[in-house]
């Protein structure tokens, strides 16, 4: 028998279970992406995915090229009506996916299912680009793992034996990983600095337009939104912890909207309070930072204050860690306002919500003309008779702010923001709505606080023109002070309350993780680079010190991966090995062991009363373990060893 060549190898068909579980791989490679995608593709997807399982269950290896072209065509179309382009970052993902997916219909031998295996890699590398979130990146460590199964599947590897040598492979790999991902260069921004896809911030990110009920069906979700940690031990109360991030000064057809214009208000925080800092894990929502009041970027590169004290980014890198300073118990001051500004901050909608204005010039009067006690009044009125819930009755498009004043008094903190900015305007009082996040849920065993969705708020800031500063005026406090002070869930019903707090121990232990993830994962970049070597005692070494230490460390890691792979080589020839040495026996029943221990093959081959079948036998071994390719094909080796036990099991029963 002689060596099956690798490239005949590559050509033989593999086997069905190898196959099958080629497909399932690409399956659950092919999910983080789909959840990505539009639910059309996902379907085509799935239906596609069973034909072709179903076609080779029923034997059909490959489809004649005219169809493959037909199904390509098809594809093609189909990624363009839905997504408008066949490139960028869903285009791009969408097609290749469907790609792998046709790949699998011309899969006539090896080498077409290890091409597939190879562009599942690429697809995996497409998840990490949609999303970054922990659980996405244990799901890419799974798929690759499922892929090394796929790869020793398809070169005939036993099942067991392919799981037991994929996970052994993949858990000596790890510390390579490690080493190369913590010593390799950085530049100082993370590495993950890629556009993010924007499917996602529709239940996870604020609205740049509020209206009663939008925020409302945010807080719905528990999804964490951003992290934050506090320096030198710093613990703010729940009522400091007033996270802006975007400003709704426009006011038309019962909704707050950012105001079109490009205009800067020049406002400052006063610097009167204590001047903390912290930093933020966050992804930037398109362009926006969830910072505190008052917040300064420690380093102004790529960063600049917005108008109302929002902080804006250059560009879009996804999850972010920024370091910022804030005055929590300062005033954003400004001069004076424009006569721009003054028009955008008083004006409504004419003739309408007369009840909300006739309460309003009541109070005006009942204070003396005076912005302060004005505002003291209103918020006064708040606290008779409202109910804060998350159920709010359906208010009407027209007089909406009348109706929730003086009808239903049932609403979430956007109902209250905005019937509180609408009374102010009314009496000509410069108002605006700030949306952001309130309080958040501190983690005591990793010492950061976790933002969730469920944390979206909104408040209203005032224009106090005798000490010309904007005064934040939370109406919502009014009302349930406990939602200020204690967070969401203490303000709520038990039975509005209910779904949020569920599996608390759970979700504590994974916002941890998501923490660590994010700080030492996705955002490490070169100054996490530095502060690292620094706790290792390098962080004054020269860079060719570091270099040499990092080589060290890297040869470190590979040593047990090849010491791994020198003992796996030895036993793909181990049925070799354990053949001849069988078949020297039996050739050779008489010879002591030292004889038997030095005699080679080509020496055994010069023998003349060799019968024709142990010739034939030895052969074969030379072919295997000494032609071209010194590692014989393990399925190859087992056969010939099979071989050799099923001749000498004939010799001696003839010797009997």
């Amino acid at each position: 028998m002689s060596q099956t060549a690798p490239a005949d190898f590559l050509n033989t068909r593999p086997r069905f279970h190898a196959m099958l579980f080629t497909l399932f791989a690409l399956a659950a490679v092919a999910l983080p992406l789909l959840m990505q995608l539009p639910a059309a593709v996902a379907g085509v997807f799935a239906v596609c995915w069973l034909v072709r399982t179903g076609l080779l269950k029923a034997g059909v290896r490959a489809l004649a090229s005219w169809q493959l072209l037909l199904l390509l065509a098809a594809v093609m179309l189909l990624v363009w009506r839905l997504l408008g382009t066949l490139f960028g970052l869903q285009g791009g993902i969408a097609f290749l996916l469907m790609l792998a997916l046709l790949k699998s219909f011309e899969g006539k031998n090896r080498r077409d299912w290890q091409v597939l295996v190879l562009a599942m890699l690429f697809l995996t590398a497409g998840a990490v680009l949609f999303d970054q979130d922990l659980l996405v990146g244990v799901w890419v460590l799974v798929c690759l793992m499922l892929m090394a199964v796929s790869l020793a599947l398809l070169n005939d590897t036993p099942w067991r034996a392919a799981w037991r040598q994929s996970a052994l492979a993949f858990a000596l790999t790890l510390p390579v990983m490690a080493v190369l991902f913590a010593v390799a260069p950085r530049r100082d921004a993370p590495l993950w600095g890629v556009p993010q896809n924007n499917a996602k911030k529709s239940s996870t990110g604020m609205s740049e337009v509020m209206k009663p009920g939008s925020i409302g069906e945010l807080v719905q979700s528990n999804e964490p939104a951003f992290s934050a940690t506090f320096d030198n031990g710093f613990m703010p109360q729940q009522q400091q912890l007033y996270w802006r991030v975007m400003l709704l000064s426009d006011y038309k057809n019962g909704a707050w909207h950012m105001a079109l214009d490009e205009y800067n208000d020049q406002s400052l925080p006063s610097g009167s309070g204590k001047t903390v800092s912290y930093q933020i894990i966050a992804e930037d929502e398109k362009g926006r930072l969830p910072v505190l009041e008052h917040a300064e970027p420690v380093s102004q590169r790529g960063m600049w204050r917005e108008v109302g004290g929002v902080l804006r980014v250059r560009s879009r890198l996804g999850v972010r860690r920024v370091r910022l300073q804030a005055d929590l118990d300062g005033k954003l001051v400004q001069r004076e306002l424009s006569r721009y500004e003054q028009r955008l901050y008083t004006s409504l909608p004419a003739n309408t919500n007369p009840r909300t204005r006739a309460l309003a010039q009541q109070l005006w009067q009942q204070s003396g003309g005076d912005t302060a006690r004005f505002a003291q009044a209103a918020y006064r009125y708040f606290q008779k008779g409202f109910t804060y819930t998350l159920k709010p009755p359906v208010l009407p498009t027209q007089d909406s702010t009348d109706q929730f004043l003086f009808g239903s008094k049932q609403g979430f903190c956007e109902h209250y923001a905005d019937a509180f900015a609408v009374l102010m305007r009314s009496a000509g009082v410069a108002a605006r709505v700030v949306g952001g996040y309130q309080g958040g849920e501190y983690n005591e065993a990793g010492g950061f606080w976790q933002i969730r969705s469920k944390d979206a708020h909104a408040w209203t800031e005032i224009w106090l023109p005798e000490t010309q500063t904007w005064q934040r005026i939370d109406p919502t406090a009014a009302v349930s002070a406990a939602r200020i002070d204690g967070g969401l869930e203490q303000a709520l019903s038990a039975g509005e309350a209910a779904p949020f707090g569920e599996n608390r121990t759970w979700t504590r232990l994974l916002d941890r993780s998501r923490f660590y993830w994010q700080q030492w994962v996705i955002n490490y970049d070169g100054d996490r680079q530095r502060n690292l070597l620094a706790r290792l005692g390098l962080g004054n070494l020269p860079a060719v010190g570091v270099a040499s230490v990092a080589a060290l460390a890297l040869l470190a890691a590979m040593l047990p991966l090849f010491l791994w792979w020198r003992r796996a080589k030895r036993q793909d020839l181990r049925p070799l090995e354990d053949g001849f040495a069988l078949l020297k026996r039996t050739l050779l029943p008489d010879a002591d062991h030292e004889q038997l221990a030095t005699l080679g093959p080509l020496e055994l081959a010069q023998e003349t009363d060799l019968p024709d079948s142990a010739h034939a036998l030895l052969q074969s071994y030379i072919a295997l373990h000494y032609g071209q390719h010194s590692t014989p094909a393990p399925r190859d080796a087992r056969r010939w060893y099979a071989q050799v036990v099923k001749w000498a099991r004939q010799q001696r029963r003839k010797a009997g």
